[in-house]
């Protein structure tokens, strides 16, 4: 059984950006994540060639959703038609 939790959380994000400030690292992820604006002392560089990685959204099979989640997957199937 799967027990739901994100695979990073804000907290997450914030303790590698420490590590990465203290020099112990670099960190590795996707851009707007974490914050490399002009007042941060992070930068985002983008690998090239550009990487690519596909995502999924799974569910129960014949999940009942509430009406916004409803709604959700609706503008999802709109946006990415299979």
């Amino acid at each position: 059984m799967v027990i739901g939790r994100p695979l990073l959380v804000e907290a997450d994000l914030q303790l590698m950006a420490v590590f990465v400030r203290s020099g112990l690292g670099a960190m590795l992820t996707f851009a707007g994540l974490c914050d490399t604006g002009a007042d941060s002392d992070l930068v985002f560089r983008p690998l090239a060639p550009q990487l690519t990685s596909k995502m999924y959204i799974i569910w129960k099979k014949y999940q009942v959703f509430s009406p916004i989640a409803e709604r959700f997957v609706k503008q999802l199937r709109q946006a990415f038609p299979a």
